[in-house]
């Protein structure tokens, strides 16, 4: 895996590394150097697979990182997945978020989903639904609403 990333970042021209140097182009000394951290980092990186998915998950934080993708490249479609793979490889009981970035700090270069996970079980995050549990197997659909009565 640490050779697939380093291979795949040396092909990158080096207008691809000016977003992480302040928008100007590295030298190839400080590519090199940029590349190696990248390939540390991501071998502490716990790497999951199955037939649909690869998960990588980061505890270096103070939250933990998890990053899903498809094998295929495809968009995740379905939110359910996202919620087994958290909770069948962190947790049933941890929360996690996704977050929508400010545009100044948006990363996205393929179809993969970002979720934070508190490390603590018992932690709930100050929103979102205080609720029980409910949940159905089949989709709730909704006929049109008409403004005429």
């Amino acid at each position: 895996m640490a050779m697939a990333q380093r291979n795949m970042l040396l092909a990158k021209p080096p207008e691809y590394f000016s977003g992480f140097f302040n928008g100007r182009i590295p030298s190839l000394q400080e590519r090199l150097a940029f590349i190696e951290q990248q390939v540390m980092q991501v071998r502490s990186w716990d790497i999951y697979c199955n037939d649909t998915y690869q998960v990588a998950i980061e505890r270096n934080g103070p939250l933990i990182h998890m990053s899903i993708r498809r094998h295929d490249g495809q968009p995740c479609k379905d939110w359910r997945d996202h919620q087994r793979i958290k909770s069948e490889l962190i947790g049933p009981e941890f929360e996690a978020v996704e977050l929508f970035p400010a545009e100044s700090r948006l990363i996205d270069t393929t179809n993969e989903y970002h979720l934070w996970v508190h490390p603590s079980p018992g932690y709930r995050f100050p929103f979102g639904f205080n609720s029980h549990r409910w949940v159905t197997e089949d989709p709730v659909t909704l006929g049109k609403t008409s403004d005429a009565a």
